[in-house]
């Protein structure tokens, strides 16, 4: 992991059925837990093509550490805050030299 961890988080992944049957990914066991992580957002401001009106795009990133198993479509519980992110996009980052982490991407609300 390249960044020093700001946070811990639990990994889940699959579904559970809930109390009427449903397929749900809220009680879904953990497939990590307490794994260091880097949670940082980054927003840009942009126009619409189309109308011209300013947007604030914001990115959410997650650095974990090397070898980490989160793949696209789990989900992310930042244990401090408690909120929860789905991954949208994992990457694999390239070393030079020293241990390269893993960056996933994340998408706000993602129970």
């Amino acid at each position: 992991m390249q960044l020093p961890p700001t946070t811990f988080v639990n990994i889940s992944r699959g579904t559970v059925d809930d109390a009427t049957g449903y397929p749900s990914d809220i009680d879904s066991d953990p497939h990590a837990v307490a794994v260091p992580a880097a949670i940082a957002s980054t927003s840009r401001l942009t126009q619409d093509p189309a109308t011209g009106t300013p947007r604030q795009v914001t990115t959410l990133t997650c650095v974990l550490p090397r070898g980490t198993d989160v793949r696209d479509d789990d989900r992310i519980t930042d244990t401090a805050t408690g909120a929860i992110y789905a991954v949208t996009a994992v990457n694999t980052g390239t070393s030079y030299g020293f241990s390269a982490g893993v960056v996933a991407t994340l998408s706000a609300g993602g129970a």
